[in-house]
């Protein structure tokens, strides 16, 4: 574990802006914002201007029983693999990669563990959330790390405007239920944020069990229930933002813990296989205008990700070793970015330093949950540094923005005592280094074609280099089942887009949106698992990628009463990899096509909309066989919410709603036994005073 005195050395470091420089004084006008998107006022997309970039804002799913696959399933480009229902193991990739090269942010902190590199969808907020931010072009300046897959940016409340309560109650099929309290509230220079949470769900829907015989055997095949696959959320979430003279200070703090069973494949399912995580995910952020001169902004990142992560297999219903185990993570981080406005000379400059440690600790465990023995800890030491050159020209109608992204990765793997083949061949070595560096350009380019008062139309362009670091488990593999492999080179890709957008309102109540663009990705040292023997794997670098694709996005608001929004991605996925085997086969649970579209018509009584999904063909598996091919589905959404009660003065007001989720009943799976709920039913009343 990172020392204390490294830890309160980080701590104050991150507020020296703070105690130095809160000063008041007549500040002169400086513009501090690229004008990058006369829609938004996300600092963040200011800092990736030639980037496709959507912000996904949350405030009218407070009072809807959504989660986070729900929201981002339905985005062009985004692709959400669930494990089940509400609740389940969910991972989410972006334009046809890896879900473990994409990049994931809770207010710019990264989240993704060394340890498998995936993140759980379920295992993150979302009910406390003011807005998502996808970065389909690469990673902002002011975020620290690689992505070969772009990076999801999950942004918390913090600052308001005005004392807000809200209460909301919500329930419906599957025994399921969720309570929330939040409020917020103003003081002397700032404002707070708190919110409790309550989620509870047994996910025991029916399903099409086909007893493991797909296409043999049809006779056995019997519709049963899913056991083993409730879960039940504490959430609590704290936040505080203030102002001290020209500094912006965030404090955030959230944690979750869940409890939930694991219901194993449809055709044999669990009875007692349990997990409980815990999460506390904490930062200090600061942002100083006017920090040493009057074009310099400094932000700070102080942070801390802990983790703990219970397995529980009494029967060795998943593995037929030791049953149990005890994982716990560690995560400390710090980052400085400065930026330097040289309006004068059409430029802002943006720099950002970043040093993070990360400890990985397991314990397997015996039925009774008694240490059967520890694993070697597992360290990764992370030092970063990026410079970015923002250069607008022609009175900010055209932006040039070359990128460099330097990282290196120091990881420490103790011995295991228990190993033969360590013995042999590191008789004297006690710790295991890993040290790898790299660096990443990029280059992008806006370009500004019209711009009036009411209307934006312009293009996109960003070409870069990127790379994905070799897990914890594929370097120094698993007890048992994974060999390691030390020698393992980064993934790396080479990514292009080009796209145009269009903002425009023709008339006072009438906006529109739209963007389309075409992406490619060329994948290179693709990590694969490989027999090792009769039982175990071993990774290898020996896999290839060609994604191509194309996206669009489209939403129309008249603010009279109707909303419409609809995306559509087609992506070409394949593999061009060593194997024979794989060499020209699809790419796993990649759809070539997939669309979403919402109409709805509001008015000051409530809404009623439907929503549609659409998931193209795709195979489950590597090599594309006929038992792994999955149809393509479609699915149907209808919700009706109602204000019986609103109160335009003080803002208080109670909505009612009610929504059926997939209409037609289709029963479906992500993953070869993992079905997914047919039709659903939920009602939800939520009261903010």
């Amino acid at each position: 574990m990172i020392s204390n005195f490294r830890f309160y050395f980080l701590l104050c470091l991150s507020l020296v802006p703070l105690t130095l420089f809160a000063q008041n004084k007549e500040p002169k006008e400086v513009e501090i914002r690229a004008n990058v998107d006369s829609q938004s006022k996300n600092s963040n997309f200011a800092k990736n201007p030639t980037g496709f970039q959507k912000e996904i804002d949350l405030t009218q799913t407070n009072t809807r029983y959504m989660s986070l696959p729900d929201v981002l399933n339905r985005e062009a480009g985004v692709r959400v693999r669930q494990y089940g229902g509400l609740g389940s193991y969910s991972t989410l990739s972006l334009r046809g990669t890896n879900p473990n090269q994409t990049k994931i942010y809770w207010n710019g902190v990264p989240i993704n563990n060394s340890m498998g590199g995936e993140i759980n969808l379920a295992d993150l907020p979302f009910d406390n959330l003011e807005k998502i931010e996808i970065y389909k072009s690469g990673t902002p300046a002011g975020f620290s790390g690689s992505s070969i897959g772009g990076s999801i940016n999950l942004v918390s409340k913090s600052k308001i405007d005005k004392p807000v309560t809200r209460i909301n109650l919500m329930g419906g099929s599957f025994r399921t239920a969720k309570a929330s309290v939040t409020h917020m509230d103003q003081f002397s220079n700032g404002s707070y944020f708190v919110q409790a949470l309550q989620e509870t769900s047994d996910q025991n829907f029916s399903y099409l069990n086909n007893k493991g015989t797909v296409l043999f055997n049809t006779y056995d095949d019997s519709i049963d229930t899913r056991r083993n696959a409730q879960f039940r959320k504490t959430g609590f979430t704290g936040n505080i933002s203030f102002e001290f003279g020209k500094t912006k200070i965030n404090l955030l703090n959230d944690y979750i813990h869940r409890k939930q069973g694991l219901p194993g494949p449809g055709n044999r399912q669990t009875v007692a296989v349990e997990r409980v995580f815990s999460k506390l995910s904490s930062a200090i952020t600061t942002e100083t205008n006017e920090f040493l001169f009057q074009n310099l902004t400094l932000e700070t990142k102080t942070y801390g990700n802990f983790s703990k992560d219970d397995f529980f297999d009494p029967k060795s219903e998943f593995s037929y070793g030791t049953p149990n185990a005890f994982t716990k993570t560690n995560q400390y981080g710090f980052q400085l970015t400065p930026t330097l406005y040289l309006l004068e000379y059409n430029q802002v400059i943006r720099t950002s330093f970043q040093t993070e440690q990360e400890f990985f600790t397991r314990y397997e465990k015996r039925y009774n949950h008694e240490t059967e023995r520890k694993e070697p800890k597992k360290r990764r030491d992370t030092l970063s540094a990026t410079f970015q050159d923002e250069i607008r020209l022609f009175s900010n109608r055209l932006f040039l923005v070359p990128q460099i992204r330097w990282e290196r990765y120091t990881d420490r793997f103790g011995k295991d005592e228990t190993s033969v083949r360590n013995q042999l061949l590191d008789p004297l070595s006690d710790v295991f280094y890993v040290k790898q560096a790299f660096t990443n350009p990029s280059f992008g380019i806006k370009i500004i074609w019209i711009k009036k008062e009411n209307l934006e139309f312009g293009s996109l362009a960003n070409i870069s280099k990127d790379f994905r670091i070799p897990t914890f488990l594929e370097l120094f593999g698993e007890r048992g089942s994974i060999v390691g492999n030390t020698k393992l080179r980064p993934e790396q890709s080479r990514n292009g887009d080009f796209g145009f957008y269009l903002h425009i309102k023709p008339y006072t109540n009438w906006k529109i949106q739209s963007d389309v663009s075409i992406f490619q990705k060329r994948i290179y040292d693709m990590i694969l698992f490989l027999p090792n023997s009769q039982f175990t794997l071993r990774p290898e670098n020996v896999d290839q990628a060609l994604i191509r694709g194309l996206e669009t996005s489209h939403n129309l608001v008249w603010n009279k009463g109707v909303k419409f929004n609809f995306n559509y991605t087609y992506q070409d996925a394949k593999n061009y990899s060593e194997s024979p085997a794989l060499n020209g086969k699809y790419l796993p649970l990649r759809s070539k096509s997939q669309g979403s579209a919402l109409l709805s018509f509001f008015n000051d009584f409530g809404e009623i909309g439907l929503e549609y999904q659409y998931i193209g063909a795709n195979f489950r598996d590597r090599t594309n066989e006929y038992l792994g091919y999955l149809p393509a589905r479609q699915f149907w959404n209808l919700y009706i919410q109602y204000v019986p009660y609103k109160n335009t003065e003080t803002g208080n007001e109670l909505i009612l709603g009610f929504e059926v989720r997939n209409l037609s009943d289709k029963r479906v799976e992500d993953l070869v036994g993992y079905p997914l709920p047919g039709r659903s039913y939920y009602v939800t009343g939520s009261y903010k005073f």
